[in-house]
């Protein structure tokens, strides 16, 4: 039962974290020249276990992208929740 629970939290921080460092990526595109990668399937492409020149695979900055956006939504919340 855990590892389903377990299964479930990662694939929503993966895909919640790859789909907004394309959505950043993206935009970064838009100011800039094309310097960045407009496949989503590039951010998406979890399976992938090549290291790239930084040490971490996409798999781990999409984690990484998706903890961080989770914990400053719940900070938001609670900062909302104190305003009212």
């Amino acid at each position: 039962m855990m590892h389903l629970i377990q299964h479930v939290l990662q694939s929503f921080f993966l895909g919640i974290g790859g789909l907004s460092r394309w959505c950043f990526f993206q935009l970064l595109n838009a100011s800039l020249e094309d310097k960045y990668s407009k496949d989503l399937a590039y951010y998406w492409d979890n399976k992938n276990k090549s290291v790239d020149k930084n040490g971490f695979t996409t798999s781990q900055k999409n984690f990484l992208a998706g903890l961080i956006l989770f914990i400053t939504f719940i900070f938001l919340i609670k900062k909302i929740e104190l305003c009212f």
